[in-house]
């Protein structure tokens, strides 16, 4: 098999004050096959969805699904994240507990097979998060909304992660 994929992240933290800070993050992905091989391998496509990119929806559900509804990922990948960080109120745990009021907007895409980038197919959530530097590890917890769910979305109010936040 002869594929090709192309990411690009970027993260950037806008200090406010000393206790509160903006974040952005920009995903996009992108992939496809050359040669022989005529499209990107299915084990290599591209999935959003859930606490590290699109708050809100069921960890990577979001994009092209087949005939039973199960997700099948695609070759194109768009993620947007707009946060604001601030410490708990009232000193609470202050240096360990990190909360957050959250935008986020993504979607996955077919555009060899597809349609391709269609914005009219992002999902957006909004949302509260709360990380707590634990004795035994980062603990991510997450309530959120998605703003514009459609038939046969998968979606999930309240996720959680054990382990780094990056």
């Amino acid at each position: 098999l002869t594929y090709y994929k192309l990411e690009y992240r970027n993260r950037y933290y806008f200090p406010l004050t000393d206790s509160f800070t903006f974040s952005l993050n920009g995903e996009v992905g992108y992939g496809d096959g050359y040669g022989d091989t005529e499209t990107l391998p299915f084990f290599q496509n591209f999935f959003a969805g859930g606490i590290r990119t699109v708050r809100g929806y069921k960890g990577n559900s979001l994009g092209p699904r087949d005939s039973r509804n199960d997700p099948l990922g695609g070759n194109l990948k768009t993620v947007g994240n707009a946060e604001l960080l601030f410490p708990p109120p009232f000193g609470i745990a202050d240096k360990t507990v990190r909360l957050g009021a959250f935008f986020d907007a993504g979607g996955v895409y077919d555009s060899i097979d597809g349609d391709g980038f269609d914005s009219a197919e992002l999902r957006y959530s909004t949302g509260l998060s709360m990380t707590w530097m634990s004795p035994i590890g980062v603990l991510g917890i997450t309530l959120a909304q998605p703003l514009n769910e459609k038939d046969g979305d998968q979606t999930e109010n309240f996720q959680f992660t054990f382990g780094s936040t990056f």
